[in-house]
């Protein structure tokens, strides 16, 4: 939840942490920055075979599209 009413100084104070600390991916040595993009990588890569992989059972037993349109509703109706 956002607060529109927020200054700038309080918007500055609250992106550092409920302890005052600076975020892990504030370092400028990027060495959290590279996790993150392997990270990131690994979980697109993932994604994309889980996909294939699902395209693959569906051409084989199109039945199998009522678990995956429904998997896909409840992802998308998630609060």
């Amino acid at each position: 939840m956002k607060n529109i009413d927020m200054t700038p100084a309080m918007a500055i104070a609250t992106d550092e942490g409920a302890l005052g600390t600076a975020s892990a991916s504030a370092t400028p040595d990027g060495k959290n920055s590279k996790k993150k993009t392997a990270g990131r990588r690994a979980a697109k890569a993932l994604a994309y075979f889980a996909l294939a992989f699902t395209m693959l059972l569906v051409l084989a037993e199109p039945w199998l599209l009522i678990p995956v349109v429904a998997l896909l509703l409840a992802v998308c109706l998630w609060d």
